[in-house]
């Protein structure tokens, strides 16, 4: 009994969506073009010099939010013109830059470009490309400055079908996202400049080897910003596109939960076991399990646009209340009340409120005696703060008196505010 409750205790109780704190807005400080292709190729920051030129017949489909850009790999690509005049261009060179974003394969053949800038002369080695191999599943972001590279490469191996893209150039240091997690860094001597005279493209380059061809899938939302973001802002960016937003959780049994899920595109969605879900085809089920412990719940998700399936999980810790022990309570060792981290690690109670019967009272004091926070509510939480402003990083005691069997308990401890 003790070490299923020590589970409970570190069990992290958040998925993607909560971790990375889904629904933040992104940052728009340094937001150099924004292009959301809403129907159209203009830059959404309202600088008319970063609107895109279509080559080809480029078309809109169904987006992360709303609509995004549809390339065939044939001749189907952007540019933005003017070389390095006042524009999106001259963001390409020796200084920092941040580019964001989202792409979904389509086809298979080749090694596909997402976006480049590179001069008409095919000998300047100065040039920035990101390329993608559907075969392999395998991202290569390059900037080369003749014999000076930084070069990132890695090979995707998680179930989502939008992948989010973040190149992050910070002095001497590349460093590449994939959906909000850190994937590579290349650091070199000095910084590497990948200045020339050509156009940044979406979806071609203007040199191509054998085996390499424009790119043949969806693309959306591409962020070009003038300075390095922080991690805190590169995940804000991410919107967890067909995705569970409902945050892996511990449950009482015989509860139910209310399924939400972030998904523009789909179409079919298939829930496995199907057993505990009202409704195993809908978007949005309830889940109600009917057995204790670990239950693990698995969405497939298709869409119109490619024959992609996406996938992800949910999983509930189910708590039979029968099973649990009132002759102890656990709270955390620590706690981070800092609005970016895990919600179960965003404020502060106790772990196991299921086991205890009556709680008498749950106090929690500063390092000088003086009580910050009260309760009789076994469920309560407290946010980190005290007379509304938040409590320095440090350690809190906290004392809890409840009743056992007819007895009365009282334990203490201490834990540590992190920020």
């Amino acid at each position: 009994m003790r070490a299923f409750l020590l589970l409970l205790l570190i069990f992290s109780g958040a998925n993607a969506g909560a971790v990375f704190g889904q629904g933040a807005s992104p940052t728009t400080e340094g937001l150099v073009a924004h292009y959301t292709f809403e129907g159209d190729f203009t830059d959404a920051t309202g600088d008319s010099a970063n609107g895109a030129i279509a080559s080809g017949v480029p078309e809109f489909g169904c987006g992360v939010e709303g609509d995004a850009l549809v390339l065939n790999s044939g001749n189907d690509f952007l540019r933005v013109a003017g070389g390095n005049t006042n524009n999106v261009n001259r963001e390409f060179d020796s200084e920092d830059f941040t580019l964001s974003l989202y792409f979904k394969s389509v086809g298979v053949n080749g090694t596909q470009f997402l976006v480049s800038k590179r001069d008409t002369n095919c000998n300047n080695l100065q040039f920035f490309t990101v390329r993608y191999a559907p075969l392999t599943r395998s991202v290569s972001v390059l900037l080369q400055q003749n014999n000076q590279q930084a070069r990132i490469d890695h090979r995707i191996n998680n179930g989502d079908c939008w992948q989010h893209l973040v190149i992050v150039r910070d002095e001497n240091s590349v460093k590449l996202f994939l959906n909000a997690e850190e994937v590579g860094e290349a650091r070199t001597s000095s910084r590497v400049d990948i200045e020339n005279n050509g156009e940044f493209l979406i979806g071609s380059t203007e040199c191509r080897s054998t085996g390499e061809i424009p790119f043949d899938g969806l693309i959306d939302e591409v962020r070009v910003y003038n300075r390095p973001l922080r991690l805190s802002e590169v995940r804000g960016l991410y919107s967890f596109p067909d995705r569970i937003l409902t945050e892996d959780q511990r449950v009482f049994l015989g509860e139910s939960v209310d399924v939400q899920i972030n998904s523009n595109c789909g179409i079919t969605f298939d829930w496995t076991p199907p057993a505990d879900v009202n409704g195993p085809t809908d978007a949005e089920p309830m889940i109600t399990p009917v057995d204790a412990g670990r239950q693990s719940y698995l969405v497939r998700i298709t869409d119109m646009e490619s024959n992609c399936i996406a996938v992800d999980s949910l999983v509930l810790q189910v708590i039979d209340p029968s099973a649990l022990d009132c002759g102890q309570v656990f709270l955390p060792k620590a706690f981070t009340p800092n609005g970016i981290g895990p919600t179960a690690n965003e404020d502060f109670g106790i772990s196991n409120p299921f086991a205890i019967p009556e709680l008498l009272s749950f106090e929690i004091y500063d390092r000088y005696g003086a009580q910050m926070f009260q309760s009789t509510d076994a469920f309560a939480r407290w946010d980190g703060s005290f007379k509304g402003e938040p409590v320095q990083p440090g350690p809190v005691v906290w004392r809890v008196a409840f009743r056992c069997d007819g007895q009365e308990l009282v334990e203490s401890g201490s834990a540590m505010i992190l920020r």
